[in-house]
């Protein structure tokens, strides 16, 4: 398990050095100059050689790589060409943010997919089954800027429930002593709870947005899902033993549970990367907003800093869900233990032919 494991570490390093291949190599053969877009365009060939130099754009392509490749792996992902800030420094500070409504959010989405899904399955055929295709229908034919802005127009303009969509705190907060440059976590550290309080509640339409974006797909999933496990022999053959009908459908859930862990780190990558429209229309100050800034204004060592950080985190989640698969399925044990495909050892021989068993 151990060797694994490790090997599977060691895929990720390698996926990792060509993710930041990618990242360099994509970007920087964008058409466009950085230093244009810092002088504007009314700048001067002389102005824009200075600015080159400064930023080390002049460079030959390779040194520029290499210089790069070595900087990231020590965990330096540059400054900002137009803020002059740590790139680092700005992603560890409103990622905190980006997860106070992304990890609620999807959880929400697993437990109303999973609760959904797993009910139009038992009933499938039935009015719970024709409602839940229905509403997956049509929760996955609206795009998520339309559903945020339909939840806004519902809690904020009709009912007046929701807070305005003005980013975290309101002119009424106190904003907490700065410690760690988020919001949220500087709220907690000085035991701001009315602060925190405030964020949360603003949190709560994201919150729903998400949940109700994701639930959809993750719910088809499991529908689609437990009606083949459903439909299978072996639940047959657990049907025609006398078990009961509930104790049959937590074996299905457990034999689509792999599949379903899948589609979960799947949705989690996916709702990192979406995460700048969420925080667009509700004024977040996430790292999703804050990336999607630098690719309006060509800051390409803010889109290099996220497409990194955003891929390393999707290699992390698939290694430790490789080795989670590989605990709680004894299939996938067994082949690991074996170390490749085949009979496996621990089997009796084979009978001699002609001899009673």
């Amino acid at each position: 398990m151990i060797r694994y494991v490790l090997s599977r570490l060691v895929i990720a390093f390698l996926l990792l050095l060509g993710l930041i291949t990618l990242s360099f190599g994509l970007v920087s053969l964008l058409p466009g100059n950085p230093a244009v877009a810092l002088l504007g365009e009314y700048a001067t060939p002389a102005d824009i050689a200075r600015i080159n130099a400064q930023l080390g754009l002049d460079k030959p392509f390779w040194d520029r790589y290499l210089e790069y490749m070595g900087r990231t792996l020590h965990g330096d992902l540059g400054n900002s060409f137009f803020t002059g800030s740590p790139v680092a420094g700005e992603i560890w500070t409103r990622l905190p943010n980006t997860l106070i409504y992304l990890v609620p959010g999807l959880v929400l989405a697993l437990l109303m997919g999973l609760g959904m899904g797993a009910l139009a399955a038992y009933r499938y055929g039935r009015g719970a089954d024709k409602a839940f295709t229905a509403g997956v229908s049509v929760l996955m034919a609206m795009p998520e800027f339309v559903l945020a802005l339909l939840l806004l127009f519902i809690f904020y303009q009709q009912l007046h429930v929701a807070p305005a969509p003005l980013g975290m705190l309101s002119s009424a907060d106190i904003p907490p002593p700065k410690v760690t440059g988020s919001v949220a976590l500087d709220a907690v550290i000085a035991g701001n709870w009315g602060t925190v309080q405030s964020i949360l509640g603003r949190a709560a339409l994201p919150i729903i947005t998400m949940g109700l974006f994701f639930a959809a797909p993750f719910g088809k999933t499991v529908r689609t899902g437990l009606l083949q496990v459903l439909n299978s022999p072996q639940i047959e053959f657990a049907r025609a033993c006398g078990l009961k009908p509930l104790q049959v459908f937590r074996y299905a859930l457990s034999d689509v549970r792999a599949a379903l862990m899948t589609y979960m780190v799947l949705l989690f990558a996916a709702a990192l990367s979406g995460a700048a429209i969420v925080e667009s229309v509700f004024s977040w100050p996430g790292v999703g907003g804050w990336s999607l800034d630098g690719v309006l204004k060509g800051d390409v060592p803010v889109i290099q800093g996220f497409v990194l950080i955003m891929g390393a985190t999707s290699l992390l989640g698939y290694v430790l869900l490789d080795a989670l698969i590989t605990l709680l399925d004894p299939r996938t044990r067994s082949g690991v233990i074996q170390g490749k495909k085949g009979p496996s050892k621990l089997r009796p021989a084979a009978e001699p032919a002609g001899q009673p068993g």
